[in-house]
């Protein structure tokens, strides 16, 4: 082995949300149990609120109790709050990496507070590997933080190979971009999901023994004063199909995300089909796809992780707009006759017998090994130094 031979290496890894320790959970155990590496995780964002869920009770049963917190305040929701919240974060993880300088710090995703903390990294001179860069969400302000994180990082690992390709046309050189499929096929080829009669009481639901779809609206932080307006169009969609029995997973802490939320909690209290959660964590959340009939919303686990459990997705708008998708997956507008034509397209006897076939665009479920060699070998390589080159490729305008 070369490079770092007398000691282990410091790996850093950050989390923000409920969503995105999901997809870095196999990658964090392969990280724990590594002889060569040595783990320390830091928790921050909607992880430490009681309002979304409180989510690191999951992290805390997941064996990883000795982790950092970094707080921000997200009691403010409006697109001015989240920029002072970024802020607030950046300041924060200066003052964090200053005292601490890891050999390199792993983030996944898009995010205002993955964003503020890998601007913080950079400044330190700490180098960043990037997981599911190079993807396109038009309808989010995500999209050009993504892409901001992708130019502040040193090593990328994209889900498919079109974003891949996306990493390299920003000027990041190829032997630093790693195709190895997106996490969240990882979870559902590996994750133990409990059976439909287990899950039914862990989340006190009978109603899942029969039809059901899973449900998460988060705001399309893109548009303007358009989420509680286009979550009622979902409401009056799903009220069309009375049989149907729904697990509403609370939105994430965007813009107008509390909005949504206390708008499911009114609705909530008429209708009795209904169970609405603030997080099921991954087992339940992944349990609940398995034996749903269809996804419903505008989360990326329709995109990624529905398909690979052979669940069909209803997408609505415009906040997954330019990701790659499965033939298991309807788009449709976010207006209720739309939205209720996808349904009963999904709904129909074919699209329910070919979705379980669907072969995911991302990957063949090695992600989180792929990532522990290549960022192995990256540090074997004696980098003491963030600067790179910018990689030009040849084209015509």
């Amino acid at each position: 082995m070369e490079g770092r031979s007398d000691s282990k290496y410091q790996i850093c890894v950050i989390t923000g949300t409920r969503a995105e320790y999901g997809l870095l959970r196999e990658l964090l155990f392969k990280l724990r149990d590594d002889r060569r590496l040595e783990l320390t995780l830091v928790v921050t964002g909607s992880h430490l609120i009681e309002k979304f869920g409180n989510t690191q009770k999951e992290i805390m049963e997941d064996g990883f109790a000795d982790y950092i917190k970094v707080p921000i305040p997200l009691e403010d929701d409006s697109k001015p709050g989240m920029a002072r919240a970024a802020g607030i974060a950046m300041e924060k993880f200066g003052e964090f990496f200053n005292g601490y300088r890891p050999d390199i710090c792993i983030v996944l995703g898009d995010r205002f507070e993955i964003f503020a903390a890998v601007s913080a990294a950079h400044l330190i001179g700490i180098p960043v590997a990037h997981i599911s860069g190079g993807d396109v969400t038009e309808g989010a302000v995500d999209d050009a933080m993504r892409h901001c994180i992708t130019k502040l990082s040193s090593l990328h690992f994209p889900g498919c190979e079109q974003s891949a390709r996306r990493i390299v046309q920003m000027g990041e050189s190829p032997d630093r971009v790693f195709n190895v499929g997106d996490p969240g096929v990882e979870n559902c080829l590996k994750v133990k999901c409990l059976s439909r009669n287990e899950l039914a009481q862990d989340i006190n639901f009978d109603a899942i023994m029969g039809d059901y779809a899973v449900v998460t609206f988060h705001p399309v932080t893109m548009e303007n004063n358009t989420a509680i307006s286009q979550l009622h169009e979902l409401i009056h969609a799903m009220d069309e199909f009375p049989n149907m029995s729904y697990i509403i997973t609370m939105a994430n802490a965007d813009a107008d995300g509390r909005k949504i939320n206390d708008v499911w909690v009114i609705e909530n209290e008429n209708h009795s089909n209904w169970k609405l959660v603030s997080s099921l964590g991954v087992v339940r959340y992944l349990s609940a796809v398995k034996y749903a009939k269809m996804v419903i919303g505008n989360s990326s686990s329709g995109i990624y992780e529905a398909p690979p459990m052979g669940t069909p997705t209803v997408n609505i708008g415009d906040r997954q707009k330019g990701r790659m998708m499965a033939e298991s997956i309807v788009c449709c507008l976010p207006e209720r006759e739309s939205i209720i034509n996808a349904i009963r397209t999904v709904l129909k006897d074919d699209f329910q017998c070919k979705s379980p076939n669907i072969v995911s665009p991302f990957g063949d479920g090695t992600t989180s090994e792929q990532i522990v060699e290549h960022v192995i070998k990256y540090l074997n390589q004696n980098h003491e130094t963030i600067k790179k080159g910018f990689y030009d490729i040849d084209f015509v305008l």
